[in-house]
């Protein structure tokens, strides 16, 4: 009797969400304030972001918070403008995906790191979205210099490809984890391939930036190696285990059917050869739950793949920021290191947040 109880509780506070989303679509009422988010800018979980045109930050100048809540969108004409940038459509809607490069060559490019972030917007419990407070700080001369330090490391060209909304792209980051987000990332790989003739990636991502990694490796044959930080690979797990963690149900804030999920594609993958796949994760882990990354691990084994999942410690609170390890671990393998090296280097970089 204890499940119905639970399950009565559910229910009515699904009720109890839907009647508030009538009351703010058809009135305009929420009356939901986060005084713990100070005068940073917010959006309800029902409001409809304000997209502008998109902002071409350079230098130090920092990225727009306000922009990443809301949206942007360009044109092939204002995406000439900004530097290091592909105009990129799918079906028949484009949109100006920027990117931050070192160590590029004029001629041929044999091997190209390439690196995915994670998400910067967030959710309150109440399902209020704000922008992380890191992201306000961050500019494209220092992603640039972050290109610069891991392609130093590697020996490698290194590419930051920013995802859509973020980082000096257009787009909506309202609009993650979906189909259209995977095939702009794809096509611009496509271009930067053609571009600066590349032969092969290593692609890095870490969170929602490995469900990118995961679904372009199911998706291409040029991947020789992929790394995955705290990655969110099987996204109707972790989508499942955010369903009631909220005040607010997670199924009246997104459409999970829209999402793309790598799980359900791991058969594409290439086979002759098998890319080098690294997983790197923290069992405490409380943003993708350990167990999601551990599914994901299992299925590729299954399917006859040979995943090294390595065991990390990322920092309190969230035990979740693991990317300094991707990028390591994805320069190492750059140098052709064995998977042993590139273990007891990551546990060199575990020791240094364990003192």
């Amino acid at each position: 009797m204890q499940w119905l109880g639970r399950d009565f509780r559910r229910l009515s506070h699904l009720l109890r969400w839907r009647l508030r989303r009538f009351l703010f679509v058809a009135f305009g009422i929420w009356g939901v304030a986060e005084p713990s988010l100070g005068g940073r800018p917010t959006l309800g979980p029902f409001e409809d972001p304000r997209p502008g045109e998109l902002n071409i930050p350079v230098g130090g100048e920092p990225f727009d918070a306000v922009q990443a809540l809301n949206g942007s969108f360009s044109s092939p004409e204002h995406c000439a403008r900004v530097p290091d940038s592909l105009w990129v459509e799918v079906n028949g809607n484009g949109d100006c995906i920027r990117y931050y490069a070192h160590g590029l060559s004029g001629g041929a490019n044999p091997t190209v790191l390439v690196y995915f972030s994670g998400d910067v917007m967030l959710r309150t419990t109440k399902g209020v979205r704000y922008i992380t407070q890191s992201y306000r700080s961050v500019s494209p001369a220092e992603l640039g210099k972050e290109m610069a330090d891991w392609s130093a490391d590697a020996g490698l060209p290194a590419v930051y490809l920013s995802r859509p909304g973020i980082y000096g792209s257009s787009g909506d980051h309202n609009m993650r984890r979906t189909h259209r987000e995977i095939e702009l990332m794809e096509r611009a790989l496509d271009m930067l391939k053609e571009r600066y003739n590349i032969g092969s990636f290593i692609l890095t991502g870490h969170s929602a930036g490995g469900q990118i990694v995961a679904a372009l490796l199911n998706r291409r044959q040029d991947i020789s190696a992929s790394v995955f930080s705290s990655g969110l690979v099987s996204v109707k797990q972790v989508t499942a285990f955010w369903e009631f963690r909220r005040q607010i149900p997670g199924r009246l804030l997104y459409d999970t059917r829209s999402y793309y999920d790598p799980v359900d594609e791991i058969g594409h993958i290439r086979k002759d050869p098998l890319p080098e796949i690294y997983l790197i994760s923290d069992p405490e882990d409380r943003i993708v739950p350990f167990y999601s990354q551990l599914y994901y691990v299992r299925r590729l084994r299954g399917a006859g793949f040979r995943p090294h999942h390595i065991y990390a410690y990322a920092p309190e609170p969230q035990r979740h920021l693991l990317a300094r390890h991707a990028k390591r671990a994805a320069a190492l393998l750059a140098q052709r290191k064995s998977a042993e090296e590139i273990r007891m280097a990551l546990a060199k970089l575990d020791a240094k947040h364990v003192r």
